[in-house]
């Protein structure tokens, strides 16, 4: 099955922005975390049915870069819990 338009326009450009980041960020820290929050916001729009092919696109995209996934993307899809912001 094939993803929604709008949700493959989101990957393509989850894709373009990996190139940059990678070519610019010196630790991995300074990466995961916005890659988790763009990766996360668009699994969070497919619906069930399309949400193991978005999973795979960015599993693809990351393994295209020699980049091992992050725990929370290897297990049942679902994000960690979100540690609260200091304010």
């Amino acid at each position: 099955m094939n993803v929604r338009p709008e949700i493959q326009v989101q990957l393509d450009a989850l894709a373009g922005m990996l190139v940059h980041w990678l070519a610019q960020v010196r630790h991995p820290a300074q990466f995961w975390p916005q890659f988790e929050r763009m990766a996360a916001e668009i699994l969070d729009q497919c619906g069930h049915a399309e949400r193991d092919q978005a999973h795979a696109c960015i599993q693809a995209m990351l393994e295209g870069h020699a980049m091992e996934l992050p725990a929370w993307h290897q297990s049942d899809h679902t994000l960690p819990p979100r540690t609260p912001e200091a304010r």
